[in-house]
């Protein structure tokens, strides 16, 4: 079954965030996850490493989703076309602008998107299968997104919606870091899971850490993202290095 198809049926699925560029990560940290967003807005590594992770992801048996930087149908086709099984799509405002991003993610007849790619061809040659597979997911980051939230998620192929609870938090002015965006914009969390079921599409988020995860289920989220690589490491890092400042500072107190 498809990672489409699943969260369809209603089934929880848990992924993890690729921001490092670092196909190593997908090998040795994800066996086991449901699906993997490779970071292609805010991190900096190049197209031929955004191919091998994707292909890595693949050899893994995870469908990879990559969030793309644009809504350029060019780019949102070529980004695809590395054998992703889905896209994630930043600052989505309007029904009109997620019709848009979706025709350029399905092929004829369901949409625009032109053939051709050696790569993804060779995962799977039938078109068709392409149009029963690919995931969209829409982000929702500023007041008139949220606004406009069941009508975004009642576009035809479009499978979830997805806040992004720092920048609207910042288009909000209610300052926040990624710990505490989440409760500083309870009202419209509410509003866009309520839009999802409406139009009976998936709400998304992220979970930091488990308890966070334990309240975005019990919310109502489906697709979920157990946070990025670098947030996991950074915060290990940290936790040892205030672990050492506490060691020695009673060392030297003794």
């Amino acid at each position: 079954m498809y990672l489409k198809d699943r969260l369809a049926s209603g089934q929880h699925l848990i992924g993890a965030g690729i921001f490092s560029g670092s196909p190593d990560v997908i090998e040795y940290t994800t066996v086991g996850m449901d699906w993997i967003w490779w970071e292609a807005q805010h991190a900096h590594t190049d197209w031929q490493t955004l191919v091998h992770g994707v292909r890595t992801a693949y050899g893994m048996g995870i469908p990879a989703l990559v969030r793309t930087w644009t809504h350029d149908g060019g780019t949102i086709e070529r980004l695809l076309d590395t054998g992703a099984e889905g896209i994630i799509v930043p600052l989505v405002d309007t029904p009109e602008q997620a019709q848009d991003i979706v025709s350029r993610c399905y092929f004829p007849p369901f949409g625009e998107r032109s053939c051709g790619a050696i790569r993804m061809e060779r995962i799977e040659n039938d078109l068709g299968e392409w149009n029963r597979r690919i995931m969209t997911v829409m982000m929702i980051e500023t007041p008139e997104a949220v606004a406009n939230a069941e009508a975004i998620a009642r576009v035809p192929g479009v499978d979830a919606l997805f806040v992004g609870h720092m920048d609207l938090s910042l288009r909000l002015g209610r300052k926040s870091d990624e710990y505490t965006a989440h409760a500083n914009i309870q009202r419209e969390l509410k509003h866009v899971v309520g839009a999802c079921n409406k139009a009976g599409k998936a709400a998304a988020a992220v979970a930091l850490t488990p308890e966070m995860l334990a309240d975005r289920i019990q919310e109502g989220y489906r697709l979920l993202l157990a946070g990025f690589d670098l947030d996991h490491l950074e915060a290990d890092y940290r936790r040892m290095r205030d672990t050492f400042k506490t060691i020695m500072e009673n060392k030297g107190s003794q």
